[in-house]
This record gives C-alpha cells, structure tokens and sequence, in this order.
C-alpha cells in the first residue's frame, strides 16, 4: 500500500491511531530478538568476554516472565528479574537493550507520511502499542523522529492489558471517550491490529510488516546468518527514503561492497604491523579511497596514486630493459601493428617508413611480440627508444616521492589478473629488493597466483577457481565506480614536481553519478551505524545483490548498463546488440559482437528480449567449450 493509498484510508475518520514497532517505526535488523544479539556482541566487545550468552537468557527470560506474570503484559523490570545474572550485570544488559533499541530504531517514511497528512489534515492522533519498553524511553525515540503531534500514548506495559485482547483499546477509547465509530487503528500485526482493535468494533488497517524496498538484495526469514539479515534489514530500512532509482542501486549493490573492502583492508594493514604505506590505485579505487578516509579518518601513509598500466608501460620496459614487454600491458589478444602503435600513443608516420610493412591485416600475440622481427623493430626505433627513456625517467621520479623504493607497500586495487602488482614489483625490485609489495584485490581470475605469488596478495571477493557470478560482472563493477578524472597516461615535472598526465575526462553519466552518490550514502549511515560498529560483514552478504544484477538485471539496469561506453578496440558499449533479425542475416556480426561485449549476459537478455536462465546458459556453453579446448 502506497503512502497515499494509506492516508486515503484514513480520511473518513476522525481518530487515527497507531502502531509503533515495523509501523511507525522500523528498525535496523530482521527481528526483534536481533537486537539481543547487539547486546551481546557489544557486552562481550567492552568487556572483553569470549561468550556472555545474552542473547539466549534474555529470551528465554521473557518467556518465563510471562508465564508467571498475573497480567496480560509484563514489564522489562520483571524480564530481567528472570535473568540468570548478577545484579551489576542486569544493570548493565537493560541499559545496552535500550541504547541498541534505540539505534537500530528509525522511523518508516511511508506510514510517517501517512502520519504528517493525518495531522495536517487535523486529526486526532493516538498510538497504541503492545510493549515492555519504558514509556518515557519510547516517547524519546519519537521525539527524536519527529513524531510529536500524538494526544496520548497507550501502552499496555503501563495498562497491564494489550491490544491483541481488544482490552488496551477499550481503556482507550473509555478514557479519552472516543467513539469507536469515528477511529480507525494502522498498524503490521494481524491478530493485535486487525483483530484485536475488531474486538471492540474499532477498524483496523493491516500493513505488511516486512515490505520489500530493496531492488536486487534479498533475505529469507530462515535465514542463519546473523550478518547478512542485519545488512538486509539496514539497507531495507534506509533506502525507503530516496526515490531516484540508481541512487537507490548504488546504496544497496555498490555500497556494500566498497564498505566490506575498505573494512577487510584496514584489518589487513593492522594484523600484518609492517609499517607499510597503502596505496590506493587510481582511478578504480577512487571511491574506496574517499570511503576508507570516512570511515577511518586521517590516517597517516595513505595515498591515492595517480598510476594506470599505461603509465607504467615505460618504467617497467626500462626495469627489465625490453620493449617488446610493452605488450604486457595489453589485454591477453592479438593485434595489428597499427593497434599497437596507436595504443603506446605513437603514431604510425612518426615511426614507420617502411611502406611494405603491413599494419592493419597482420595480427600479432601480444604476449610474444620479441618474435617479430618487423614489431621488435619498430619498438626499437630511435623515435620511440629516446621518448621511452624520457617518460621511463619522469615516471620513476613520480613514484620515488610516493615512496615505492624505500617502503613497504600495500596496492589497493581491484585485482583481477594482478597485471600491475607484477609490474610494479618489477619496477620496484630493479632498485631495492628487501622491500615487500602486496596487494589487497576485490578478486582475481585464473593465473594470478601463478603471475604474482599466492602469498602476495589477498583476493576479499572471489578467487580464482571459484565459480564466481562476481567475475562475470567485473566490467559492469569497473563502469560503476568510475573515477571523476582521466586515466593517468604518463608523468610529467611542472613548476619543480612531478605529476600525472591524465587523459580527457570522459563523460560520466547522470546514472553512474547517482549509483556512486548512494554507495557513498550508504558508506555514511552505516559506518556511522551501530551495525557498523558490531557487525563483521562477510563477502556473500555484501557482493549477492551485485551478483544478482549481473546475471538477472532488471530491465531498468538493462539499458542504463549496457549503453555505458566502453571501448576495447572492438565494441563502444557494455551490452547494446543490434535487432535480433540483423543478426539472423548477419551471424559472423553476432559472433564477433558477442564475442567482444563486456557483459555477455546482459548481451543476450537485451537480444532476445525475454526472461530465461542466461547466466546458467553461458556458464555451460564455457563449460563445454573448456572441455573441447
């Protein structure tokens, strides 16, 4: 039911009362005994207690309260007589219940529209709640929510009666004498709301108490795993309150997961205790780096690098004194002459005299290009030779000042096949080989451990030989957090420093701006949450929902994704095909465009136009493919 719908309901009538928990307020986990679970962790947490066993006596207590009590509701005073604690540790445990209860707790903005047009309208507002909470606590968190404009509020811990027995609402309406013809009650229980206010013929409106606001992340409610139903929920909550679409993607895919990495990351550092500089890696880690700084503050020997392959290209063919390792560089392929020329940003008259030469047919494996004669001898060229000195020496000036040859390192990056942590080290050990680099990787693909070493980095994501759904997207996630400036192409000294030459900025969309506009709210309002405080995150929780998008978007992420610009020689966008019936005349078209798309599953949803298990289709078409190979 929509905001309006809601308060179209209530119009006829002159009293409206309401609800508080999963109605007027919502919070921040999955269920109520989550909070428990709060308690525990931050008791165990201040106290240094490997197990306090909160969560389960607190339960069990409130139980064993009710079946001794005399009345229909019990107090929390007379839960925690049942806990089996000390009278220091009781004191202790009900303050931290309240305090969780109260940061977890937020208001719904459906139903508190709902509310706002209710008083506007000059309504008589009333909320009526079946609660042990403390009246006066309750009435603080209200305040804190904006909801003040309320006659009085009932609570059946002060009445000893309770909405599901009909009671609480007759002592209501005997109190403040009011016709139960003119009142109407809102609020998530079927049997307390619905029927319980039915009992003493007031109206009663259910709501659904677990609405669904999220786009792609999901929770089951027999769900164990404590973390990921705590994200869910916080997500769930919050997001309800923005109404732009990527805004709302970025906060519940994006944003979880930059959070997880910037988390993983800092305990890295701190576990390994080697004084050790991290380096976040222009420009895939530009928002990692503004999230670790919000989340962490101004630590020292943190930096973003301005460094791309590209940029290294020079440095790394002078460290191990070969050109034709140029090609390191490029994506795993072959290539014309004229491909590769152009891309090191020569261009082919500067370098070639030769009109025999063939420079666009003729195509080269970029991993072997020393065995060309007609490719080694262009790279050696003198034009090319003394402008690789030159950038060679610029470049290696720029990463002395960020401390490459003198400290240990940790490369934050997104990984994948770890390409320029081997580069890197390379460059680095060429002038000092006592100092480490290791990298901190979202994932990486099949050879990594082989190109770089297996106890060089640490992959938080994925690794290689999981059957990841991650790995599927990594284009998709690379579009996503894209940097607002350039790729780094070269170094440069200006005015005395040496600085990055950066390429033109490439226009970001309004979508991509809005998704990293709520990944960066998320990052926000959970690290300044108690969750964020209590909660260790793991990598399913926080990558699931991104995993979703990839291999079942929705129709909206379709289009807005696959029209994002890419351009890998072969193809402009992430996932844009031509009509269906141009491929059926032109299939050698269809191959290559599938071919090159850097989003393979979107590809074909977009071709085909309807819902099948394309993620499962392609995952076995390279299955079969691998086994023929």
């Amino acid at each position: 039911m929509n905001k309006m719908n809601l308060f179209n309901k209530c119009r006829k009538y002159n009293v409206v009362s309401f609800d508080i928990f999963d109605t007027l307020l919502k919070r921040d986990v999955f269920f109520p005994a989550d909070v428990f679970k709060l308690v525990e962790k931050k008791y165990e947490n201040s106290s240094q207690l490997k197990r306090s066993n909160f969560s389960e006596k607190r339960q069990i207590a409130e139980k064993k309260a009710k079946e001794i009590s005399q009345y229909d509701e019990i107090t929390l005073d007379e839960i925690y007589a049942e806990i089996d604690f000390s009278e220091n540790e009781k004191k202790i445990f009900k303050q931290l219940e309240l305090e969780m209860e109260s940061a977890v707790l937020h208001k719904n903005p459906d139903v508190f529209d709902c509310y706002k047009r209710c008083v506007e309208s000059g309504k008589n507002i009333y909320i009526v709640s079946d609660m042990y909470l403390p009246l006066d606590f309750l009435e603080g968190i209200l305040r804190r929510e904006g909801i003040t404009e309320y006659k009085k509020l009932f609570l059946s811990c002060i009445y000893r009666k309770t909405k599901r027995s009909g009671l609480l609402f007759a002592a209501m309406c005997e109190e403040e004498n009011i016709s139960v013809k003119e009142m109407i009650h809102i609020g998530d229980s079927r049997y307390a709301d619905f029927f319980g206010c039915r009992k003493c013929g007031i109206h009663g409106l259910h709501i659904k108490r677990n609405t669904m606001n999220t786009i792609y992340m999901k929770c089951f409610r027999n769900t164990e795993n404590f973390a990921k139903r705590c994200l869910y929920s916080f997500v769930n909550t919050h997001v309800n309150e923005f109404s732009d679409r990527p805004f709302r993607l970025g906060y519940e895919v994006l944003g979880p997961i930059i959070y997880f990495y910037c988390q993983q990351l800092h305990k890295i550092v701190t576990k390994r205790k080697k004084n050790e500089k991290i380096w976040f890696a222009a420009r895939d880690m530009f928002l990692f780096y503004k999230a670790y700084r919000h989340i962490f503050g101004e630590i020292e020997d943190v930096e973003y690098i301005y460094l791309s392959r590209k940029s290294l290209r020079p440095i790394y063919a002078q460290a191990v004194d070969n050109i034709t390792k140029s090609g390191d560089i490029f994506a795993r392929g072959l290539y014309s002459l004229r491909e590769i020329i152009e891309y090191l940003e020569y261009t082919v008259e500067d370098v070639i005299s030769d009109t025999d030469i063939d420079i666009n047919i003729k195509k080269y494996d970029i991993r072997k290009l020393d065995q060309y004669p007609e490719v080694v001898k262009v790279l050696t060229s003198t034009v090319i030779s003394e402008h690789e000195k030159e950038l060679s020496f610029k470049g290696e000036k720029y990463l002395s000042e960020y401390n490459l040859f003198d400290q240990n390192i940790i490369l934050a990056d997104v990984g994948w096949h770890g390409t320029t942590q081997k580069i890197l080290h390379k460059i680095q050990a060429k002038k000092n080989k006592e100092i480490s680099l290791y990298g901190v990787y979202i994932g990486c693909l099949d050879g990594t451990k082989e190109k770089i070493g297996e106890s060089n980095f640490k992959s938080l994501i994925f690794d290689e030989g999981d059957e990841s759904w991650f790995a599927k997207g990594i284009i998709l996630f690379e579009s996503l957090i894209l940097a607002p400036h350039g790729s780094t192409r070269c170094y440069e000294i200006s005015n005395g420093e040496n600085v990055p030459v950066l390429s033109e900025k490439e226009q970001i969309s309004t979508f991509i701006s809005d998704v990293q506009l709520g990944a960066t709210k998320f990052i926000e309002d959970f690290s300044d949450s108690v969750l964020g405080e209590l909660i260790k995150l793991n990598a399913n929780a926080v990558s699931e929902a991104f995993e979703k998008m990839t291999c079942k978007p929705q129709k909206e992420e379709l289009k807005a994704i696959g029209d994002i610009e890419y351009d890998n020689f072969y193809c402009n966008k992430i996932a844009s095909p031509q009509r269906l019936i141009y491929y059926i005349v032109h299939l050698n078209e269809l191959k290559k465009d599938f071919k090159y798309s850097p989003w393979r599953i979107g590809f074909l949803y977009r071709l085909f136009k309807i819902k099948l298990p394309y993620a499962k289709m392609y995952a076995c078409i390279r299955h079969k493919q691998g086994k023929m190979t």
